[in-house]
């Protein structure tokens, strides 16, 4: 085998001596730069920082911390372990700054911009740092959206908490600290089945909301309202806190927006009360939609009562002296009476004869179509439309016709049924008693020929 060349040797010498210059990749935290003040609130430094490859990510930090006897000191790096922001690319220096490489105190130097406690003030400047950074975030989870910091400023606890009070809650307070979980874990604060939860938590402490002038009963009027009851009955599609105010953007809702949040579920329902006289009538006045005849928090389950110009109708909150929209109230009122009861005749025959044992064909899908056109009346309602009402009223009596006519052809067929079985009953009979008068007169005849 042939020796190599020194020239080749002398090459390949000054490349390793090259490699060897070039420092190791680390994760680069860049002097913080002021972030503009939306608010006239002093501005706040943002935590940018770029994002090393795997490899050479390092968090000395954390490995660190896991072995200190204080239990102050190790809490931290026990709980990032099982945090979202375990990946050692985001690291401990992603909040507090300093060296992830120093295995010493040396980390937490402040010429690196060490911070062992970020004020209040400053969490949500830090977490914006790299939750509006999209291309900072899409290298690590592409589904995050990057809007929530933009969000939390225009929100009443986001202002707050740039003017200082430290009673509103910043993005640790929901979300935690070192331990933190992706929405989508039940473990998580702010997951769909613990958000009311987290938000009573301030939200029903009388002395928390003492200075802002905020009722704490919400919470409790949530849990006994329709909504509370389908979320507590495992609902998917029933509202909790968030559903309603949002959550990084969480903004009491005025008049005017009120009822375009209560529409993102109930659409056809605001679609329809736009086209009526309501409509003007509120935005005239400053009256909230929806929440002048359902409330908000506590709001009941819609019923017959409501309309018309009873003691309990929602009406005459407002028309209780007024000619015109109490005859309206009234019409509409019998209206759903009539078909409320017409609805509830054709349900109890077909129940009746399900009890006899008999069998109504077509009745359960009869039965579907009234309770559609039911569904449907509820909405219409909302135009305050007489005749329009009744249009839909008229499709739950003809459904509801159609199952009386169905389980009277039903009785009627078994009558005549019951009537063909005692005919033959009766002719079975007759055969019998003349096969026995036979059999007894063939009896007497034998009787008699052996004599």
């Amino acid at each position: 085998m042939r020796s190599p060349s020194p020239l080749l040797l002398a090459v390949f010498a000054g490349l390793l001596a090259l490699l060897g210059a070039v420092p190791a990749a680390r994760a680069v935290v860049p002097a913080p730069s002021a972030a503009p003040s939306t608010n006239g609130a002093a501005s706040v430094p943002l935590a940018s920082r770029s994002l090393p490859s795997p490899m050479n990510a390092t968090n000395t930090c954390a490995s660190c911390h896991a072995t200190l006897t204080d239990t102050k000191l190790r809490t931290p790096a026990k709980e990032y372990a099982h945090s979202a922001h375990r990946d050692d690319r985001i690291g401990c220096v992603g909040c507090h700054h300093g060296d992830p490489r120093d295995p010493t105190v040396g980390a937490h130097a402040k010429s690196m911009g060490f911070e062992p406690h970020p004020t209040h003030v400053e969490v949500p400047q830090i977490c914006g740092g790299c939750h509006s950074d999209a291309a900072f975030i899409r290298r690590l989870n592409g589904r995050l959206p990057v809007g929530q910091a933009a969000l939390f400023t225009l929100s009443l606890h986001g202002k707050l908490t740039a003017a200082g009070d430290g009673v509103a809650p910043d993005c640790s307070t929901c979300h935690g600290k070192h331990d933190i979980q992706p929405p989508s874990s039940p473990l998580s604060p702010v997951n769909r089945t613990n958000v009311a939860k987290l938000c009573s938590g301030c939200h029903a402490d009388k002395q928390k909301m003492a200075g802002y002038d905020i009722r704490t009963d919400q919470f409790e009027k949530w849990k006994k309202s329709v909504h509370g009851q389908a979320f507590a009955a495992g609902n998917p599609n029933a509202p909790t806190c968030t559903s309603c105010h949002g959550a990084h953007a969480s903004t009491p809702p005025d008049a005017a927006s009120v009822a375009h949040a209560c529409g993102r579920c109930h659409e056809t329902e605001m679609q329809l009360f736009e086209q009526s006289p309501h409509s003007q009538g509120f935005r005239r006045r400053g009256l909230a939609a929806c929440v002048a005849c359902h409330s908000n928090h506590d709001v009941a389950r819609a019923s017959a009562i409501m309309v018309g110009t009873g003691p309990d109708a929602t009406c005459m909150k407002c028309h209780n002296n007024d000619e015109k929209p109490r005859r309206v109230a009234d019409e509409i009122s019998n209206l759903l009476r009539g078909a409320r009861e017409r609805a509830a005749d054709a349900r109890a025959a077909v129940a009746r004869a399900t009890t006899a044992g008999l069998r109504v064909s077509g009745a359960p899908y009869s039965l579907d179509q009234v309770a559609t056109a039911e569904t449907k009346v509820r909405s219409v309602v909302h135009t305050l439309d007489p005749a329009r009402v009744q249009a839909v009223v008229s499709d739950i009596e003809s459904a509801a016709d159609e199952t009386q006519r169905l389980v009277q052809s039903a009785e009627r067929n078994r009558r005549l049924e019951r009537r063909g079985y005692y005919a033959a009953l009766g002719l079975g009979a007759l055969l019998l008693l003349a096969l026995s008068l036979k059999a007894m007169d063939l009896d007497r005849r034998r009787r008699q020929g052996g004599s």
